[in-house]
This record gives C-alpha cells, sequence and structure tokens, in this order.
C-alpha cells in the first residue's frame, strides 16, 4: 500500500503568488513499512528498506507522523494532512505547539526506533544496527508526530527498525510539508486573483482533479495572484469540521472570500469586472 503526492501531480496547480505571502501545505508521502516473515515467496517483501522522501521546492517546515499497527489492522483512512490542514501554520511551526491531537493510536505490541538521513546507505545501516549519526532520531516510539527537525536537503531517508526480535506488523509513515509558494516561468499562462475580504486569516484549498489537495492560508485583507498551468482549478474553503462546496475557478477572473450572511459561511463569488 503506498500514495505519494507531489506538487507535479496536480496539472492545474497553483504555482505563483505576487502581493501576498502566502503557505503551502502539501502531503508530501504516506508508505508503510510492512514487516512480514521472510520466505520463499516473500523474501523481497520481507526486506526492510528505507521510505524516500522527496521535499517539495521552498519546503520550510516538515512535518511526520509514525503510526504503527499489527498486521492487516492498518488505519489506512486518517491523513496526517487532514489533522494539519485547518491550523494556522505561524502556530505549527511554533516552538511550543503540542502536536498530540495530530497523533494515530497504535494497536501493536512493539515498538520501533526511527532515524531521519539525507543518504539511503546510512538509512539502510541504521536499519542493519550498525552505527549511525541521523539527523533526527526518535529511540522508541508506537506512535509520533512533530516537526521534521535538523535535517537539510530536498530529499530525506526515514528508516523504521523494529526493537526486538520476530516482530511482524506495519509501521505507517507520514510527511506534510509546509512551503512557501515560489514562482515557476514555465506555469504562468493563465492567472486568477483572490482576495480575502474577511477580518481573519482564511485556510483554502485547491486542486487540478478533486482528488489531490494543496492548503493555503490568506491573511486578511490580502489579495493572491495566482498563475496556473491550465484554464481552471477547483476550490474548496475548509472549516472546522469540513469543507464547504467546491468551487470552479476560470483563468483570468478575480475572485473573492467573504463571510455569506444567507449561507452563515465562508464563501466565494466573482468580483465583477466593473468592481
Amino acid at each position: 500500500m503506498k500514495k505519494i503526492f507531489f506538487t507535479g501531480l496536480l496539472c492545474s496547480v497553483l504555482v505563483h503568488l505576487q502581493v501576498s505571502a502566502q503557505k503551502m501545505l502539501q502531503e508530501v508521502i504516506i508508505d508503510y513499512v510492512n514487516l512480514v516473515p521472510p520466505n520463499v515467496v516473500n523474501k523481497v517483501l520481507a526486506k526492510n528498506t528505507p521510505v524516500k522522501v522527496s521535499l517539495l521546492k521552498g519546503t520550510t517546515t516538515s512535518f511526520y507522523r509514525i503510526s504503527v499497527f499489527q498486521p492487516e489492522k492498518v488505519n489506512t483512512s486518517s491523513r496526517l494532512y487532514e489533522t494539519l490542514r485547518l491550523v494556522n501554520p505561524d502556530t505549527l511551526t511554533k516552538a511550543d505547539y503540542s502536536f498530540d491531537k495530530h497523533s494515530l493510536a497504535s494497536n501493536a505490541n512493539f515498538k520501533v526506533a526511527v532515524g531521519v538521513f539525507t543518504d539511503a546507505k546510512s538509512a539502510q545501516q541504521f536499519i542493519d544496527g550498525k552505527e549511525t549519526s541521523p539527523c533526527f532520531k526518535i529511540d522508541s516510539t508506537q506512535n509520533s508526530v512533530g516537526k521534521l527537525e535538523g535535517c537539510r536537503g530536498d530529499e530525506v531517508y526515514i528508516a523504521v527498525k523494529p526493537l526486538g526480535k520476530r516482530k511482524l506488523g506495519s509501521i505507517k509513515v507520514e510527511v506534510v510539508s509546509l512551503a512557501d509558494v515560489i514562482e515557476d516561468p514555465v506555469n504562468d499562462r493563465f492567472p486568477f486573483s483572490l482576495q480575502n475580504e474577511l477580518n481573519g486569516e482564511v485556510a483554502y484549498e485547491v486542486s487540478g482533479d478533486r482528488l489531490n489537495w494543496q492548503a493555503f492560508f490568506l491573511p486578511s485583507k490580502k489579495r493572491a495572484e495566482f498563475k496556473l498551468a491550465d484554464t481552471q482549478v477547483y476550490m474548496r474553503v475548509s472549516t472546522l469540521d469540513k469543507v464547504t462546496e467546491e468551487y470552479k475557478i476560470d483563468s483570468g477572473k478575480k475572485y473573492r472570500l467573504f463571510w455569506n450572511k444567507d449561507k452563515n459561511r465562508v464563501d466565494v463569488s466573482e468580483i465583477p469586472v466593473s468592481k
């Protein structure tokens, strides 16, 4: 079981912001380290190898979640991205922010050690029990979540090592990145703008395929200008317990975020040309 999400998967994704600096929250990877007994049939699957993580360009902070499960009793539905998407990025990056509410309960009877490295060889040596120097390490855990600190570079390798012998199960590895929206001169053909008319910051999501979503945060009374790789994207506004209806966004137009008194919620509408 493996799912990987990169910015490049969204053919119509937002790629450039001019007026107001924004942060983008993106699910980078969900992967599973499966600890199964080696035999003739699955000897390849039985080998524990590091999880390669390619971070987004412009990444300022990354968040991880490690969760240990019994075989065939893995929580595959919960996603770290979904629990982080409503939190103000300035809050997420505070030194005293508690990530406890974002953890995923473990049902396993063993713990793992976790090491993060900037090269695959050292990560594999960690798994094999050799002396290594990870840039980030967790000595023992069944479920851990927080900021991935101390590691530099566009790629890291997450190594998970069971503590004890003959331990069987699945370890869910998740990474979410917080990145600055940066200019991409290749994808600059189709612009649109978004104005936040509310008194507070608004969290919203953009998707090119209505399946993979990226979260953004627009400050109060600020305007963001986007450049797309296609003529159309979809937007939805995040709320405390759900997301609103999806809005179809066309290039070349201006939109606003406002409080709709009739619907009693944040809404999106096109700004007439004459306004």
